[in-house]
């Protein structure tokens, strides 16, 4: 990549704000579609698969502007370590692997509780994420 002088943003910095962008309008539609047919308990929320969507994209989002900026390392070395092979494509297929999973076996025993814990430290770690941006 080559650097980009003027007040302009590069092409890449712009493009990555779409993806960002992209990734929160389609959290909104998620939030939409699950509260818009019934009127969902704490317990289905914290359990909810659509929650860990939501927040696993905040998350997502977050966490590559704020390595795209420099403003931040990554924390889990397992997942660096996978950034270094796959750049954030691994970081994208396990997030969606796991939606998949907890959205296809929420109905099986013990599932509720994974997705709830999954929820819990998802959604702390991108509000951790949003609260480092400047």
């Amino acid at each position: 990549m080559t650097e980009h002088s003027g007040d302009y943003p590069s092409p890449a910095t712009v493009w990555r704000a779409i993806l960002i962008y992209l990734a929160v309008c389609l959290a909104g539609v998620l939030l939409v579609c699950t509260s818009a047919f019934a009127e969902p308990s704490l317990e289905e929320v914290a359990t909810s698969p659509e929650t860990f969507g939501i927040c696993k994209a905040a998350d997502v989002a977050s966490t590559v502007y704020l390595l795209e900026h420099g403003w931040a390392v990554e924390g889990n070395p397992l997942v660096a370590w996978s950034m270094r092979i796959g750049g954030y494509m691994p970081l994208v297929f396990v997030s969606a692997g796991l939606y998949w999973a907890f959205k296809h076996f929420k109905d099986e025993a013990g599932v509720p509780l994974a997705t709830g814990v999954a929820n819990v430290v998802t959604c702390s770690v991108a509000a951790h994420n949003l609260l480092l941006i400047p």
